[in-house]
């Protein structure tokens, strides 16, 4: 049996509801690294402005993270709900194989679940999800006899990883959103057979959510696409305006991320505003891409405004000679 205590060198309360009902609460899961704490605060805080009646737990399992992050986690306003802080150690590992186009952090999910397993149902949300939508309506979805609730994947996925996996096409779901049933995912011991896959020889192209469709299979519900809009963004394109109304969680998939003053869309630019980090100064654009600000000067030049494209051609420059000195 897997010892996941060694995986944790601290749990601390940072939000305390005075609420005691667990039952009352939904336990929302988020894992991330100290690069990923402004979008999931900013997660956070768009999950309680959009859902003012409701009771959380925020269960932040993190790598990583900075004093002055925590401290910001710790400011965030919650009407009654409650944020825990769980960091991860170095004992947790993935092969290489499968830990150096994501960070590790991403695969923590797949330990979270056992910390919770007196929960019946957890929600789990990568931090580039924002919601926008109320949440209670989770209440009203049966997964009595599935592992896991989840969204399937665009069909580009679709194509690529259904046949590679020998999974129904149109079966391949997104990991960014899961609803789990805590009981049958400790019955079926995903969290040991998925660590067993990623650390072995084989490349996951996806790890964490490759290894999930391997695992699960049939044995899940897919959610209705609402509760994970996945969205792609381009240079000041505020994509995400153009979602249906009935939409819960956004989902920023590419590494166009809307914290990135290119991409920064109205709507998470509100959200950020209402966080602790609104004073934060943005990055430009991704610091592992700096082809990404190129683009953004050739573009420049098509609008006629050359001394914007000049200016941004530098910054892709200097952008461009300090990650190669890295």
């Amino acid at each position: 049996m897997l010892n996941i205590s060694q995986f944790i060198d601290e749990i601390r309360p940072i939000k305390i509801s005075t609420e005691k009902d667990k039952a009352k609460f939904l336990h929302i899961i988020l894992c991330f690294d100290d690069d990923y704490a402004l979008p999931a605060g900013v997660n956070i805080v768009s999950v309680v402005d959009n859902n003012r009646l409701g009771l959380f737990h925020f269960h932040l399992f993190v790598t990583s993270l900075s004093d002055d992050s925590v401290s910001k986690f710790s400011q965030i306003e919650l009407s009654n709900s409650s944020i825990t802080l769980y960091r991860v150690n170095q004992n947790f590992q993935v092969s290489k194989e499968n830990s150096s186009s994501f960070p590790i952090s991403a695969c923590m999910r797949l330990i979270a679940p056992l910390f919770l397993n007196d929960i019946p149902r957890i929600l789990y949300l990568d931090s580039d999800t924002l919601c926008v939508g109320n949440l209670s309506t989770l209440h009203n979805i049966n997964l009595s006899d599935v592992i896991v609730g989840a969204v399937a994947d665009v069909e580009k996925m679709q194509l690529a990883q259904c046949e590679k996996f020998n999974l129904e096409l149109g079966s391949y779901f997104n990991s960014g959103v899961l609803y789990i049933n805590t009981e049958l995912w400790q019955k079926y011991h995903i969290t040991e057979r998925a660590l067993e896959l990623l650390n072995s020889t084989t490349h996951y192209k996806f790890p964490d959510q490759d290894v999930l469709n391997i695992i699960i299979k049939e044995n899940k519900l897919l959610l209705d696409k609402k509760y994970n809009r996945i969205t792609l963004l381009s240079i000041k394109g505020n994509e995400d305006r153009c979602l249906l109304d009935d939409s819960v969680m956004i989902h920023y998939t590419s590494g166009h991320k809307p914290w990135y003053r290119l991409f920064l869309t109205d709507i998470y630019a509100k959200y950020i505003q209402l966080s602790p980090w609104h004073s934060c100064k943005l990055l430009l654009a991704n610091k592992n891409a700096p082809s990404t600000t190129r683009r953004y000067a050739k573009n420049l030049i098509k609008q006629h405004k050359y001394i914007s494209s000049i200016r941004f051609y530098i910054l892709y420059l200097v952008h461009k000679f300090h990650k190669n000195r890295t």
